[in-house]
């Protein structure tokens, strides 16, 4: 480690004086160093690691950094560098892990760590591998269309039978396609996307006309049929699912540099 970078630690948390991450006559670090100190400093706390997996995540880091001038790369916050490695080390989902790799390493970049919230690291630990894909995609083409199924009466009363309904859990392959409006709903109770109310929708009506014709939707029409007065008329509600403001200052920072480019290709050629 450079000469010039000193690391005071106290591992007695709780102690008078604890310090963590002190750096004297501070002029920048290598990729090495700056991995070197993120790693002492999180064994000092959590001494039983998964090596395999932090080694992984390790060479991803160091991967996102080894472009960056030295003068760039800062030594890491331990609010976010602590709970990466402890999450990532327990974590077996490897494009999960990478997110945690991407964040950790913008938080030692000294142009970008400003845009690192504390938060991002508890929202990647609360998303599962499937909700993960729909965040990417989502990212690329920033809204996406959505349709709700509702049975009415005549006086208009009634409810909502499939809300928030889309066909992108089969354009990215997600296991467990029946959930996707509980992903939506858990993408949206983190901040990263929001749900158009019901007087909003897209402008191209065409973007809708693939979610109408799907087997599942035109079914359930058909079961309102058959249902019982008063809730046997099935009305369809157009919508959208897009990202938010801090839902791109998670996604740039968290996800691949290229990934909406490529979402975005992928999309226009299908």
């Amino acid at each position: 480690m450079s000469d010039n970078i000193e690391i005071k630690q106290n591992t007695n948390l709780g102690k008078e004086n604890t310090q963590i991450g002190i750096q004297n006559n501070y002029n920048g670090l290598t990729v090495g160093d700056a991995m070197d100190m993120v790693l002492k400093m999180f064994r000092e706390y959590y001494p039983k690691l998964r090596e395999e997996i932090l080694k992984d995540l390790r060479c991803d880091i160091e991967e996102k950094l080894k472009n960056i001038p030295n003068e760039n790369i800062v030594p890491p916050n331990p609010r976010i560098a602590i709970p990466v490695l402890q999450n990532a080390s327990i974590t077996e989902e490897k494009d999960l892990r990478k997110m945690y790799a991407n964040l950790l390493a913008n938080s030692m970049n000294k142009v970008v760590k400003n845009g690192v919230h504390p938060g991002f690291v508890q929202i990647i630990n609360q998303l599962s591998p499937d909700e993960a894909k729909i965040l990417k995609y989502i990212y690329g083409v920033k809204v996406i269309p959505t349709i709700t199924v509702r049975y009415e009466a005549e006086d208009g009363a009634g409810y909502d039978i499939v809300r928030n309904f889309s066909i992108i859990g089969t354009l990215i392959e997600c296991e467990e396609k029946i959930r996707l409006n509980k992903y939506f709903d858990n993408l949206i109770r983190l901040g990263l996307v929001y749900s158009s109310n019901a007087l909003s929708h897209l402008t191209d009506k065409s973007k809708y006309v693939p979610l109408k014709e799907d087997k599942f939707i035109l079914d359930l029409i058909e079961k309102a049929k058959k249902y019982k007065e008063p809730y046997n008329n099935a009305k369809i509600n157009e919508g959208f699912i897009a990202i938010t403001d801090y839902g791109l200052e998670f996604c740039s920072n968290c996800l691949d540099k290229y990934f909406g480019i490529i979402t975005l290709s992928l999309k226009k050629n299908d």
